[in-house]
């Protein structure tokens, strides 16, 4: 099931006595302007924040095929998970709108991903930034603008599941990650994965050398592991929860803190300055993104 942003109503209760012409009281008097004043977030329109402002839309590179995150759903024809509703937060934000009526007049205009060709969409300027499970790394934020993070993932690894029902689906004896030593692990192309891997097993002396074959989607990954191609789908866990189904598991292990962030040209770092505003605005409203 697409786990949707859970939206928190903040309620303020003013006490009767406290709404008294002359009734305050000295605890009333002793309270900052800050601890009773709306707090504000807003932007600065920047000749970029504009032109997105003049178009009518903001446009978005997503994922089409990561369930939770940014999936297209083919039955109802519409885009769902949690990125997806970040990037209507922004365009709210950018027209001066609430979320709902930024969705009701689709303010945001998406293009799908994926790992292998989401950066060059950005540098072709077909999108104005990524929300596509972009993982924040040093190397890339010396090339590219990148928002605070709004999730933390870590890498895991899925198999097929033990034997057992009618199907009689093999594990081939595969619980751990100790045991991938001559595997075939499948990776996304482009992504951090097989490099995440081979670090986290250096640093903890696990002896173990299996074949990396890179996929360009995740559904592709996912037919492999099915199909018995593959020993191990290895990607974010929360992206492996989005797929695995009751032939598959996904091992206890897991590895390499993997926090996103939306991303965009660096010379576009003001539309991160407005993304930025928006989470901080969604933790001080109490919505949270899960």
């Amino acid at each position: 099931m697409i786990k949707r942003m859970g939206r928190v109503l903040l309620c303020v209760v003013l006490a009767a006595g406290l709404l008294l012409t002359g009734c305050g009281s000295s605890a009333d008097s002793d309270k900052k302007p800050d601890e009773t004043e709306e707090k504000t977030f807003d932007i600065k329109i920047t000749d970029h924040i504009q032109e997105i402002i003049d178009r009518g839309y903001l446009r978005v590179g997503c994922k089409t095929d990561v369930p939770g995150f940014g999936y297209y759903n083919g039955k109802t024809g519409e885009y769902e998970g949690l990125e997806i509703d970040l990037a209507y937060y922004v365009a709210a934000k950018i027209f001066g709108v609430d979320y709902t009526e930024a969705r009701e007049h689709d303010m945001v205009r998406f293009t799908g991903v994926t790992v292998k060709d989401r950066f060059n969409v950005l540098e072709a300027g077909t999108v104005d930034c990524l929300i596509a499970t972009v993982t924040i790394t040093d190397e890339r934020e010396a090339e590219y603008a990148f928002s605070d993070r709004y999730h933390v993932d870590s890498v895991g690894l899925m198999v097929l599941s033990e034997p057992g029902d009618e199907r009689q689906i093999s594990s081939k004896g595969i619980t751990s990650i100790t045991q991938l030593d001559g595997r075939i692990i499948g990776v996304p192309k482009n992504a951090t994965t097989r490099e995440a891997f081979i670090r986290y097993t250096e640093a903890n002396d696990i002896s173990v050398n299996p074949v990396f074959v890179e996929y360009n989607t995740y559904d592709a990954l996912y037919d492999s592991l099915k199909n018995g191609k593959i020993d191990a789908f290895a990607v974010d866990r929360s992206i492996l929860e989005g797929y695995r189904d009751n032939s598959m598991a996904i091992l206890s292990d897991k590895f390499a803190s993997q926090p996103y962030g939306v991303c965009a040209l660096e010379e576009q770092k003001d539309l991160i300055d407005v993304v930025n505003t928006v989470l901080k605005e969604l933790d001080y409203r109490g919505i949270v993104l899960e």
